[in-house]
C-alpha cells in the first residue's frame, strides 16, 4: 500500500478540480478510498487515485513557466495589496461575500473570497489572464504554509467557483440532521436485557437497600445466617409519619435552594437538538446550609441519631416509584427532538426505566437531572454524619477506621459534587441518559443507603487495624480523591478552551469533522479513557479494606461500583464512536484501556 495513516497529503477536494492538504485517517482497501481529514476540520472520503504526495505541488511550482513568473515578479505590490484586501476581508467576517477593488487604470481588478472553511481565494484579472492563489486564513492572514506550501499552485476562476459550490453543497448535506430538522428517532436496539430484563430490575432492585438494612445491623452482618424471620412483618416497621415528613421535607428543602437565584449560569453541552441548556450551579450554598441545618440540630439536642433508616429508605423508594410515573407522564407531551434516542421504544415499562425525556426541566433553568444530585448527595452526607455522631455518643472518641472512612466519604462527597458542580452537566448520566428509574432510585435510595454502607459496618462492627494498613488506606484514598478531582479538573479546562497556554503540555486529535471536539490523549487522560472512573474503583476499594474479610455485605459497594462504571464506560465508547467517527479509532489506538490499565 502507497499511503498509511497519519500521512500528510494533497488530496482532490471531492466534487471539484482543486487539491488540499490533509492527513490520512483511514484507508478502505475494499473500495479503493481513504478518509482525509482536510485542514479546516472537515473529513471526506477521497478516491486513491486523487491523493497526491505535498511534493509533486513544490516540484509544479518550481517547473512553471518563466513568462508567469516574470508576469508576477513585474508587480510586486500588487501580490500584497491583495493580502491586504484579504485580511480586510477577514477582519468583516463575512464567509462568501466577494469584495471587488478596481484599479485606476481599468484594465485590472483583484478580487478577494472567503469561503466558509477559512480558506481564502484571492484572484487577479489583467486582461484575458486569470489566476488564482489559495491561501489558508484564520483570525488574520497571518500563515499560509499549512495549506498550499509555497507552491503558487494556479486554478482558473471557473475552478474556483466550481469548488465553492461543491464545497457549499457538501458542507449542507453534511450538516448534522438534528440543526436542520431536529428528529430523535425511536430505536429499538435494548439494553438491561430488553423489556423482561428491566420488569425484573423493578421489581427486586427496591429489595437491596432494604436487605442491607435488615440483614447488616449491629448484631450481625452475615449473609450465611440471614433467615426470613429476620425480615419485618408488620408495615409500622417500613412506614412511620416522621419518615414521610423528612424525606418531602428534604426534597422540598433542596428544591427551593436550588430555585432560588444563587450562583451563577453555565452552558451545558449540546442535545441531540443542537441547543445548549443553562445550569444553574449553587451546590455550595446547599452544602453550607445542609450543614448548618444538621448543626442546628446537634446544638438544640434534637435526637438525630434515633432516625429509622428502613423507614426512610422504604419512603425514598416510594418516592422514585411516584418521580418516575409523573415525569414518564410529563414526557408524552414533549417535542421528539428533546426525547431520550434510547429510551424511546414503545415500550412505557422500558422507556420509563432509563427516561423517555432527555433533559425535562421546569421552567428554563430548573433541571431535574441536577436537582436530584442534590438530596441524593446530600443524604448520604446525613447519613454519615449521624453514623459518626452514634459511634461517638457510644464510645466517646472516634476508632481510626471510623475516622479514616468517615472523614474521606466527607471529603469525597464534597468534592465530588458540591465543589465542583460545574463538571455534573458534562457527566454521562446527565449529558446522555434520560430521567427514568435508574436516576430516581439511583439517586434517592442507592446513593444515601448503599454508599453509606462502609460507614455503617464500621461503626458496628469495629475491628482494630494496625498502622501500617491504616497508611496503606489512607494512602489508596488519597490516590483515587486525586484521580477523580485532578482528572475532571484537568478535562474541564480543557473542554473551556482547547487552546489555553496552561494547557499547552497536553497533547489532543483534531475533531474528525467542523465544529467538533478534540480529544485529550495525554495527561490522565492519556492514562486511560475514564481515569475518574478508576479513581472511584480504588476509593471504593479503599472503604471495603477499611471493613475488613470477616463478612461479605461491606465488599458490596466496590463490586457494584466496577460493574456499574464498566458497564457506562462501553455504553459510553458506542456514544463516542458514533459522535466522533473514525477519529474514535485513532484514540482508541493511543489510549488502548477504558478503565484499568492492561486490564480493561
Amino acid at each position: 500500500m502507497k499511503w498509511s495513516i497519519g500521512d500528510k497529503v494533497m488530496a482532490k477536494w471531492p466534487g471539484s478540480a482543486l487539491y488540499f492538504p490533509g492527513i490520512i485517517q483511514d484507508i478502505d482497501e475494499d473500495d479503493d478510498s481513504a478518509e482525509v481529514l482536510f485542514n479546516d476540520g472537515t473529513t471526506m472520503d477521497v478516491p486513491i487515485k486523487h491523493i497526491k504526495k505535498e511534493e509533486e505541488f513544490k516540484r509544479r511550482a518550481r517547473s512553471k513557466s518563466p513568462a508567469r513568473s516574470r508576469r508576477r515578479s513585474q508587480s510586486p505590490g500588487r501580490r500584497r495589496t491583495t493580502r491586504a484586501t484579504a485580511k480586510k476581508d477577514t477582519e468583516v467576517g463575512k464567509a462568501g461575500q466577494l469584495n471587488n477593488t478596481s484599479s485606476s487604470s481599468g484594465e485590472e481588478r483583484k478580487v478577494t473570497a472567503i469561503l466558509k472553511s477559512d480558506v481564502i481565494v484571492s484572484q487577479q484579472e489583467r486582461g484575458n489572464t486569470k489566476t488564482t492563489t489559495i491561501t489558508k486564513t484564520h483570525s488574520k492572514v497571518e500563515t499560509t504554509k499549512d495549506v498550499i506550501p509555497d507552491s503558487g499552485y494556479m486554478v482558473t476562476r471557473r475552478q474556483v467557483k466550481e469548488m465553492y459550490m461543491s464545497k457549499a453543497a457538501i458542507l449542507n448535506a453534511k450538516q448534522p440532521e438534528e440543526t436542520l430538522t431536529p428528529v430523535v428517532k425511536e430505536t429499538k436496539q435494548y439494553e438491561y436485557g430488553g423489556v423482561l430484563g428491566v420488569f425484573l430490575m423493578y421489581v427486586t432492585l427496591p429489595l437491596l437497600p432494604l436487605s442491607f438494612l435488615v440483614f447488616c445491623n449491629k448484631d450481625d452482618c452475615s449473609i450465611s445466617k440471614a433467615k426470613l424471620s429476620m425480615i419485618p412483618q408488620t408495615l409500622e416497621a417500613y412506614y412511620d409519619e416522621m419518615s414521610i415528613f423528612i424525606v418531602l421535607e428534604f426534597l422540598v428543602f433542596h428544591a427551593i435552594i436550588y430555585a432560588l437565584p444563587l450562583g451563577h449560569i453555565i452552558k451545558g453541552p449540546a442535545t441531540p437538538s443542537g441547543k445548549k441548556l443553562d445550569y444553574r450551579i449553587n451546590a455550595m450554598y446547599t452544602l453550607v446550609l445542609t450543614l448548618a441545618a444538621y448543626a442546628a440540630l446537634y446544638h438544640y439536642k434534637v435526637p438525630i441519631t434515633s432516625i429509622k433508616m428502613l423507614p426512610l429508605a422504604a419512603t425514598a423508594t416510594v418516592v422514585s416509584y411516584i418521580g418516575v410515573l409523573l415525569v414518564h407522564l410529563k414526557s408524552k407531551n414533549v417535542p421528539e427532538n428533546e426525547l431520550n434516542p434510547h429510551g424511546n421504544t414503545g415500550s412505557d415499562l422500558y422507556d420509563s426505566f432509563l427516561g423517555r425525556e432527555l433533559h425535562p426541566r421546569i421552567g428554563s433553568l430548573f433541571d431535574l437531572k441536577l436537582y436530584l444530585y442534590r438530596p441524593g448527595m446530600a443524604a448520604w452526607l446525613v447519613v454519615v454524619m449521624v453514623e459518626m455522631q452514634r459511634h461517638y455518643e457510644q464510645e466517646n472518641m472516634f476508632k481510626p477506621q471510623v475516622l479514616v472512612v468517615g472523614i474521606s466519604q466527607i471529603l469525597y462527597i464534597i468534592l465530588e459534587f458540591f465543589w465542583d458542580e460545574e463538571q455534573c452537566p458534562f457527566m454521562f448520566d446527565i449529558k446522555n441518559e434520560g430521567l427514568g428509574f435508574v436516576q430516581f432510585f439511583g439517586e434517592l435510595v442507592i446513593v444515601p443507603f448503599i454508599y453509606s454502607q462502609p460507614v455503617t459496618y464500621v461503626v458496628n462492627h469495629p475491628m482494630k487495624l494496625q498502622n501500617t494498613q491504616i497508611a496503606g488506606i489512607c494512602l489508596l484514598l488519597f490516590v483515587g480523591i486525586c484521580l477523580i478531582v485532578l482528572s475532571g479538573r484537568q478535562k474541564s479546562k480543557f473542554r473551556k478552551n482547547p487552546y489555553d497556554p496552561k494547557l499547552a503540555h497536553l497533547e489532543s486529535l483534531p475533531p474528525s469533522k467542523a465544529g467538533g471536539d478534540r480529544l485529550l490523549v495525554s495527561g490522565f487522560w492519556g492514562l486511560v479513557r475514564h481515569p475518574n472512573y478508576l479513581g472511584e474503583i480504588v476509593v471504593g476499594l479503599a472503604w471495603s479494606l477499611a471493613c475488613g474479610f470477616n463478612h461479605l455485605l461491606p465488599w458490596f459497594y466496590p463490586i457494584f461500583v466496577v460493574g456499574l462504571l464498566l458497564h457506562r464506560a462501553v455504553r459510553d465508547d458506542v456514544r463516542c464512536r458514533a459522535k466522533h467517527g473514525k477519529m474514535w479509532k485513532v484514540y482508541c489506538e493511543r489510549v488502548k484501556y477504558r478503565v484499568i490499565p492492561y486490564i480493561f
